[in-house]
């Protein structure tokens, strides 16, 4: 088993967040490659694979700054 923390409800928060923004919008982003939901590669709009994309790495920022220094 790992070594068990104590974090900061915040830290929490973060981590679970960050890791469910990046797994929905991961999961959107294979799914509009794979021609299954609509994807924008041209104009801008919700749904533009820049904006998908951007919203994954955010959720990815949101967990490490969640997990600090463990």
């Amino acid at each position: 088993m790992g070594r068990r923390t104590s974090r900061h409800p915040v830290q929490t928060f973060l981590i679970f967040s960050g890791i469910m923004v990046t797994a929905i919008s991961g999961a959107y982003l294979a799914a509009g490659l794979a021609g299954l939901l609509p994807l924008q590669t041209e104009t801008i709009s919700w749904n533009n694979v820049r904006i998908v994309s951007g919203i994954t790495i955010l959720g990815c920022l949101m967990a490490a700054v969640g997990y600090g220094n463990e």
